[in-house]
């Protein structure tokens, strides 16, 4: 509806967003070889990664290509965490504790470095939490090391000290070389090891001089890893004023922050703006605003869904952008290994932040669940 022309790929032949581009192929662009022949024969102006999976080959075929994109040592740089925190130590910025590993055995000797609670994730996991768990001690390293090792896609494992606090997320636009913040939230997460996040309300309830601190904080880490052009999601940690960053990715937030909230919280349509940033046009930037939204994950108890309803008339709402499951009727739901594992969603919008979470929170009390205990 923007004016471009879009080509979508994806090795899934069967991609469900795939009927609202102009046109679609078949090709695995986590092979970067793969996308540069594809893209040879089918030029494109511009290549737009929206996942952690497509950045880096994102990025060497824009290179090899003369396309507008960050180098590709920027995509690796945000997306092997052990990379990023060595890089944000070279620019003096507010990192944890940590120490990259490969073998259960190096991580046993390394892990007092450390200390307890730490927490220990795949270094590249591809994004949505997968892996990452919190440990309260030695005896929690076996569990949480097999935790992690199905997604681990480099045989790098990073332990990081884990920080208490308020955790942000914090979406960015750089143009030019220049980063504009556009979206900040903070999350609310359960006491659960392995810290899925259940609801992200904007704008981040913080103080004028916690704002600056985060603001000025997230622009210096973005610049140091080499993201000039593009989107950029990142996650701190506040606790009054004591800031560490967790991580950045070289693209928009996922789920649906990047194509509605982003938008909903500061009037800039991302996708668009990023388009119009690949292809060498200039984007207005001078005219943020920061409304209130809220995006709600469904607390539901752990067991099989049997049934849900409610959601159609709640679609229907003022307020009320998009509202959906994630699950589907038969599966297990409640057992938050990773984002992926929520149950379904709503997002909603005000001109606050306090009456975008006071919906949320008469969205989630008029749901009516139907789940079937699992005896375990």
């Amino acid at each position: 509806k923007a004016g471009y022309y879009t080509l979508a790929l994806d090795a899934n032949p069967d991609a469900p967003a795939q009927k609202h581009a102009h046109q679609f192929a078949c090709v695995n662009f986590g092979n970067k070889q793969e996308l540069l022949e594809f893209l040879q024969k089918d030029p494109v102006d511009a290549i737009m990664p929206i996942n952690d999976w497509g950045t880096q080959s994102a990025a060497y075929v824009s290179a090899k290509l003369g396309l507008n994109g960050i180098s590709e040592q920027a995509a690796i740089n945000a997306t092997d965490k052990g990379k990023m925190r060595d890089t944000w130590k070279a620019a003096g910025l507010p990192n944890p504790h940590y120490v990259v590993f490969s073998t259960l055995k190096e991580i046993e000797e390394k892990i007092q470095e450390i200390g307890f609670p730490c927490v220990i994730k795949p270094t590249d996991s591809g994004g949505s939490g997968r892996g990452i768990s919190v440990l309260q001690s030695i005896s929690d390293l076996e569990w949480a090391y097999q935790f992690a090792a199905p997604y681990v896609r480099n045989n790098r494992f990073i332990c990081e000290s884990f920080v208490n606090g308020t955790e942000l997320t914090i979406e960015t636009i750089s143009q030019n070389g220049e980063v504009t913040v556009l979206a900040c939230s903070d999350k609310e997460k359960p006491e659960m090891r392995t810290r899925v996040a259940m609801s992200l309300n904007y704008p981040a309830k913080l103080s004028a001089q916690q704002k600056e601190l985060v603001y000025s904080t997230v622009i210096k880490a973005v610049k140091a890893l080499g993201i000039s052009t593009g989107m950029a999601h990142t996650e701190v940690i506040i606790n009054d004023l004591e800031l560490k960053m967790v991580e950045t990715g070289a693209r928009g937030g996922g789920g649906h922050i990047f194509h509605t909230i982003i938008e909903a919280v500061s009037g800039i349509a991302a996708p668009q703006a990023l388009a119009k940033i690949l292809t060498n046009e200039q984007v207005e930037l001078n005219k943020i605003t920061q409304k209130g939204s809220v995006y709600r994950f469904f607390t539901v108890p752990h067991g099989i869904l049997k049934g849900v309803s409610g959601i159609e008339e709640i679609a229907k709402w003022p307020g009320v952008l998009d509202i959906g499951m994630i699950k589907q009727i038969g599966q297990e739901v409640g057992n938050l290994k990773n984002s992926l594992e929520r149950a379904g969603h709503v997002i909603t919008s005000a001109d606050s932040r306090e009456q975008a979470i006071e919906l949320a929170n008469k969205v989630e009390n008029n749901i009516v669940w139907d789940i079937q205990a699992i005896n375990e």
